[in-house]
């Protein structure tokens, strides 16, 4: 998921390039004059490290006055009023979270360092700024007061297969007649939606939150002051779809299986969804075409539901990562190469007379189309076979190349099938020496032939 942070500016908002992960906490503030101290707000922190401002045209000179506005609209008065996360799927661009009006007041950028870029120190302070960020604001209409004592742990760590899980424990103590346990799961829980839609709650209740009264016993029939909120969310490998605690499965599974089965190349697509929405979720992943078998299973009890769908495939179809060019399909005809002659009608119940002429260029039509499961569909996917080399020459009046386009639908990104069709047409003044199609097999692949006559 490719994201870029978006902080007000003046007229445009500058933007920065996140490129990892970002771990959001909670920070109280304390009014000390009062005994015991109390919370008076609770503001949410997100430190952002490593993202990039980058030069809006690649030069030194417009890097260095962007970085002055920036640094200039920090020590006005007014400062920004909103920080927010863009993503980018194919480039359409959708705003995933906001700190700021409505949801959030009083923003804040509490801290701005700058370093050495590790992924690209020679373009360091050349074409971009590597920069640390932290930011905060308070949610309106959160009602702090009550809350005495407050302590947070944030643990950040990633499962064997490098998934990311975010975890907040918050223990709060509350005065005498405000429910700590209240108090939790108002505060406690992570908000899902930056974080995009690969991530689930673990904690999938309806308050996203599990939590502990801590002092429930000492008192028969006492309000909690104690409480401990436990909120964690994890990062998935396909899409989920979460936009809340308690609306999304909780975990799910996405495989995809090729076997063989006397002579037969078979592909079996696996869904699994264990939590609310389970039987839709995996619903929705069914992979359409023809199908040889199809199952669903639906486990009310539990909230677990699988689906198993099984293909039959033909083996030159199938996909190899390594390779762009094992997916390509050929068709080649081949003209031309001999004297051009014709028959001239003659009048009277004689027989046409033969005419020859100039010897025809030898011509070759291919029609190429190239597929890809799963991806973006980018050009930079869907490679085409080189250009012929001598004595083929293109021409590019007469030949044509599609943008990629989707082939088979789905709503799992893995399972899409991708592909992209080229009529190309050759022409040579002398007999080739090889035949094309091993010729174009090992031509270099490129993303484009620029049929409009204009070359990078």
């Amino acid at each position: 998921m490719k994201l870029q942070l978006e902080i007000q500016g003046p007229a445009a908002p500058f933007r920065f390039d996140v490129p990892g992960l970002f771990e959001p906490r909670l920070e109280a503030s304390w009014k000390e004059a009062s005994n015991p101290r109390e919370v008076t707000e609770v503001r949410e922190v997100w430190e952002i490290r490593g993202a990039r401002l980058v030069s809006p045209d690649g030069t030194q000179a417009a890097l260095w006055s962007r970085w002055r506005e920036f640094t200039d609209r920090l020590r006005q008065r007014s400062g920004p009023r909103w920080v927010r996360l863009v993503r980018e799927p194919q480039g359409a661009r959708e705003v995933v979270w906001t700190l700021g009006p409505p949801e959030y007041e009083e923003l804040k950028v509490e801290r701005l360092s700058a370093g050495e870029d590790p992924l690209a120190p020679s373009a360091t302070w050349s074409v971009l700024a590597s920069v640390t960020l932290v930011v905060s604001a308070a949610r309106r209409l959160q009602d702090a007061r009550g809350i005495v004592g407050w302590e947070q742990d944030v643990s950040s760590t990633f499962t064997p297969g490098g998934l990311h899980v975010l975890e907040w424990r918050t223990e709060l103590t509350t005065r005498e007649g405000t429910s700590a346990v209240e108090k939790a799961r108002q505060f406690g829980r992570i908000d899902v939606r930056p974080f995009g839609d690969h991530y689930s709650y673990d904690t999938n209740g309806p308050d996203g939150v599990e939590v502990t009264a801590l002092d429930a016993d000492e008192v028969t029939g006492r309000v909690p002051t104690v409480a401990l909120a436990v909120s964690r969310i994890h990062q998935w490998g396909v899409r989920v779809g979460a936009i809340g605690p308690g609306t999304s499965p909780t975990e799910v599974g996405y495989s995809t299986r090729r076997k063989v089965e006397k002579g037969e190349t078979l592909r079996v697509v696996r869904a699994s969804a264990r939590g609310p929405g389970a039987l839709r979720w995996v619903e929705l992943r069914e992979p359409p075409g023809a199908k040889k078998s199809s199952e669903v299973f639906h486990e009310e009890a539990a909230r677990f539901a699988e689906g198993v769908w099984t293909f039959q495939e033909d083996p030159e179809e199938e996909d190899d990562p390594e390779s762009a060019l094992n997916r390509l399909e050929l068709r080649l005809a081949l003209s031309g190469g001999h004297v051009g002659f014709d028959f001239e009608p003659v009048v009277g119940g004689y027989e046409p007379v033969l005419f020859e002429g100039a010897i025809l260029p030898w011509t070759l039509t291919a029609q190429v189309k190239v597929k890809k499961r799963g991806g973006e569909g980018k050009p930079a996917d869907l490679l085409l076979p080189g250009e012929l080399g001598d004595p083929w020459r293109l021409d590019r009046q007469a030949s044509r190349e599609s943008l990629p386009y989707l082939a088979e639908p789905s709503s799992e990104p893995d399972s899409r099938l991708w592909a992209r069709d080229a009529t190309l047409v050759y022409r040579a003044a002398r007999r080739p020496d090889r035949w094309p199609s091993e010729a174009l097999k090992d031509a270099r692949p490129v993303e484009s032939y620029w049929l409009s006559g204009a070359r990078p």
